[in-house]
């Protein structure tokens, strides 16, 4: 098995329930419905799920952002969208390469154009089967979901940003180094200040770096850059939507996460009693954060960062 997806397997990639903007908690959703597709903005829909799907539609194409899990879920992702486009091209993005963001693009019609960063792609190709033969083991409806999932390839690949104009509206793609993967890419809309963030920017969850070139401090650098695009509504991929303010609140998690870590390690104490004691502590401190099971190993990342 790849090193992404041995850490993967630590960490549990199925995320806690989402949430609409009325913030009234849903169950968790691996097998989507299109009738959870809410409007956000003038120009983007959220299908909500695990994970959410972006839908930005323009007078001249639509973009889905994400696929979910398998050919099913992806099937109705494109239903969803052929509702709501109003001509042009069916583009597809992702924006990292795990399997409830990828496999679901057998599901969608012949025609589509699909779009990746080239890192993700290749994160992808040397990562992905491991990371779904993972996945199916973990249930049965997974299994079903994922019968017949591969790996996929994409029909335009680009290194750091590309802008796709929809007519009306468009959609800034951009990658800024490697932060839960090596190649999470994050999506701007424009006019309507949305962000698209998947994973690198979520709301009151706990998340971590399970790349093969990802840490802690580097995503804190991607995650000031980001900030700089100053949305007034981010929609993560399996957290609850909001503000600009889930930048700063991100940032002093992961810091005081590594300010805590490194502390502890000056002080002599090892891995595993940092990880007893920063565990109960961050788990009170942020009462409330989804997924709080991830501590462990994001409090063992943080220490392995320690100088």
């Amino acid at each position: 098995m790849q090193r992404s997806a041995v850490i993967a397997f630590c960490f549990g990639l199925l995320a806690a329930p989402a949430t609409g903007l009325a913030q009234q908690q849903q169950p968790e959703n691996i097998v989507l419905n299109e009738n959870d597709t809410k409007q956000l903005s003038p120009h983007v829909w959220a299908l909500f799920g695990n994970p959410n799907i972006g839908i930005v539609v323009g007078s001249k194409g639509t973009l889905v952002i994400d696929t979910g899990l398998g050919k099913r879920n992806g099937a109705t992702v494109a239903a969803a969208a052929a509702k709501l486009r109003k001509g042009g091209n069916l583009y597809l993005a992702t924006t990292h390469f795990h399997p409830e963001h990828v496999t679901g693009q057998a599901g969608f019609p012949a025609g589509t154009v699909v779009i990746r960063p080239t890192v993700q792609q290749k994160e992808l190709e040397e990562s992905g089967i491991a990371l779904i033969d993972f996945f199916r083991s973990r249930s049965d409806v997974n299994k079903e979901l994922l019968v017949d999932a591969g790996i996929d390839k994409a029909d335009i690949l680009f290194d750091k940003e590309m802008t796709l104009d929809l007519g009306d509206v468009t959609v800034r793609m951009m990658f800024f180094g490697p932060t839960h993967t090596n190649g999470d890419i994050i999506f701007m809309v424009e006019p309507d200040h949305v962000m698209v963030s998947g994973d690198i920017v979520q709301n009151k969850f706990v998340i971590l770096p399970i790349g093969t070139q990802t840490n802690i401090r580097a995503w804190i650098g991607v995650l000031d850059k980001v900030a700089e695009l100053k949305p007034t509504l981010i929609l993560p991929d399996h957290s609850q939507p909001g503000d600009s303010s889930m930048f700063a609140e991100q940032k002093a998690f992961m810091v005081d996460l590594l300010d805590q870590a490194q502390a502890a390690k000056k002080q002599g104490k090892s891995v595993e009693d940092t990880v007893t004691v920063l565990t109960e502590e961050f788990k009170k401190k942020y009462a409330g954060w989804q997924r709080p099971g991830n501590l462990t190993r994001a409090i063992t990342q943080a220490y392995k960062e320690a100088q």
